[in-house]
């Protein structure tokens, strides 16, 4: 995995051929030996759990959609314990997840090798506007 990435206890890997054969591993110790040979078989992984510096879990798919995002304990504990009205805690949670999503996110494109650049062009593709 990346720098900053770990791989979490839950892979999909899928055949490309016509069968679509589809091996799932989830809350499984991912063995490596098994995921070369799926892979030497002609599998592609379609679903990889990931986490993000022990702050943040997800699944990253093979369209590169981030699923099932979850604050682990650590960002939890950074939470003001002071805070008592719903309305701030509220604020202070979603002010803390933005930032962390933000980090996660840079990270996540750098580790997959940036952003693509339009071709004859120096700036990246705006991807809202290529869809």
């Amino acid at each position: 995995a990346p720098a900053g990435f770990t791989v979490d206890q839950e892979i999909e890997l899928q055949s490309s051929g016509e069968s679509k054969a589809t091996v799932r591993y989830v809350r499984h110790p991912l063995d490596p030996e098994d995921l070369r040979r799926h892979i030497a078989a002609g599998k592609r992984c379609t679903r990889l759990a990931m986490t993000w510096n022990d702050r943040v879990s997800f699944v990253l798919t093979e369209a590169l959609v981030i699923k099932r995002v979850n604050p682990l304990d650590v960002i939890k504990e950074q939470a003001d314990g002071t805070l008592h009205d719903e309305d701030e805690r509220f604020d202070a949670d979603f002010a803390l997840m933005a930032g962390e999503l933000a980090s996660l996110l840079t990270d996540l494109t750098d580790a997959l090798g940036g952003e693509r650049k339009a071709e004859g062009t120096e700036a990246p593709i705006d991807v809202r506007k290529a869809a």
